[in-house]
């Protein structure tokens, strides 16, 4: 079972998360990408963790993570990491132990999942997925302050289940 499984970053593998997360950020800036983040931490923990949880989801699935670091738009964006079965994962992350699947309205239907990693820089745990078009339901919107979003609990995430993927 992958839910509730705990991934632990190693010394390289947390050194590759914050030159990407560099890197990332830097190039945003440099071509104009506004910076979207919500909430009070700094530029930098929020491009860590974000990248973080994605290596730590790919690590735990057997998955090559995004090294990318060209700017995506947004309606080009199709996850951060895609199964063997070919659909896509959106990795979301929260350091709130009973933190909640949060995804903005105006992202694309080129997601499939969305899956939910809780931790701290260097280690996360796998709280489940959910599949989009049970994430994209309109009872689901809410505001968190931050401006409408779609908002999961995490009992109400699964264990994937494409037979595909095994």
């Amino acid at each position: 079972m992958k839910v509730g499984e705990v991934i632990n970053l190693s010394e390289v593998e947390q050194t590759i998360c914050k030159g990407i997360a560099k890197l990332r950020f830097q190039n945003n800036r440099d071509k104009g990408i506004l910076n979207k983040k919500v909430g009070k931490q700094s530029n930098e923990a929020t491009d860590l963790e974000g990248f973080a949880a994605e290596f730590a989801f790919c690590k735990l699935f057997n998955l090559c993570p995004d090294f990318t670091i060209e700017p995506r738009r947004t309606e080009d964006d199709c996850g951060d990491a895609v199964l063997p079965c070919g659909q896509t994962v959106d990795v979301k992350a929260t350091k709130y132990p009973t933190g909640r699947l949060l995804a903005v309205p105006w992202k694309g239907d080129n997601i499939d999942h969305y899956a939910l990693m809780v931790g701290e820089f260097p280690s996360y745990t796998f709280r489940g997925f959910m599949h989009r078009e049970e994430l994209h339901k309109a009872e689901r919107l809410g505001n968190l302050g931050y401006g409408e979003t779609y908002i999961a609990q995490q009992h109400e995430l699964k264990e994937h289940s494409c037979a595909r993927c095994g």
